[in-house]
């Protein structure tokens, strides 16, 4: 596996000729995190999950970060469902859980749903629904950006599963954006095809969106894989359950170990730390 650098970036970029918003993101530093908070997960599964964060850090990024952001999807595919969960500090986390039995064919497939959820500190949780499309992520949240925000735009990701480079570009032509400048556009996305994966850093994918030198940077935010899970969490979430469930779990009054789903850290909780009374020796 090539090494990458400790944070992903995204830029935040309008065209020169004022045409184009686009967001470019250097996703290959999370492919590290990935793998080690979820060791059950082959090579191929996590490469969809690198996309999947991907996905929900470029539309993050079209409010530039001031908001946390949540992408859930549940599906009938080789995916049972896939969670994406960006803060607005940078931070990202992610759960692919896939199906029980081995199914061939793709990660995403309908019947399912696609849930987009923003949360910013000064007002309620806006949550965005609908049902799966035939595609992947990129087709996912290109079809939620038209349906929900009104918004045309075109998603790239990749994922190369053996070298773990990984990126993503998020492209929407303004209103006013020419129809000649549009056609170069469309040919310019198709055209990354021929471009490795290595060689789709960021400012490479601002200048090929733009035809050369001169694009506005609006914007750069560092990404780091890194969970927020906390005991103090994991408690509050345990002290919900309902008590059989807790004597079930606390039988014989020994500890139990939980384990994050997100980084996979373990936490070593008593039952006594639960808010009731204690349950055997601690």
């Amino acid at each position: 596996m090539t090494e990458h650098a400790s944070s992903a970036r995204v830029i935040r970029a309008m065209t020169s000729d004022h045409s184009i918003r686009l967001a470019a993101l250097d996703a290959s530093p999370l492919w590290d995190g990935v793998r080690r908070g979820h060791p059950g997960l082959d090579t191929e599964a996590c490469a969809h999950l690198v996309e999947t964060l991907a996905a929900a850090l470029l539309l993050q990024s079209r409010n530039f970060f001031s908001e946390r952001l949540q992408i859930l999807v549940k599906g009938s595919g080789r995916a049972k469902a896939l969670v994406a969960d960006s803060w607005p500090e940078g931070d990202i986390r992610g759960i692919l859980d896939p199906a029980q039995e081995v199914i061939q064919g793709p990660w995403l497939q309908g019947p399912g749903m696609l849930s987009v959820m923003r949360s910013n500190p000064g007002g309620a949780p806006y949550i965005g629904n609908l049902e799966l499309v035939e595609g992947p992520i990129s087709a996912q949240i290109e079809t939620y950006l038209l349906q929900s925000e009104q918004a045309q735009a075109s998603l790239t990701l990749w994922c190369d599963p053996t070298t773990g480079e990984a990126g993503g570009l998020l492209v929407e032509p303004l209103p006013d954006c020419p129809r000649e400048r549009l056609q170069a556009l469309v040919h310019a996305i198709e055209g990354l095809e021929v471009v490795p994966n290595w060689e789709r850093e960021p400012e490479f994918l601002i200048r090929w969106i733009n035809q050369g030198e001169g694009a506005e940077i609006l914007a750069s935010t560092e990404i780091r894989y890194q969970c927020r899970c906390t005991k103090a969490a994991l408690v509050e979430s345990l002290a919900g359950f309902p008590a059989e469930r807790l004597e079930e779990l606390f039988h014989g009054g020994d500890p139990v170990e939980v384990f994050c789903d997100y980084c996979g850290k373990a936490y070593r909780i008593h039952h006594s730390e639960l808010g009731g009374a204690p349950h055997g020796q601690d």
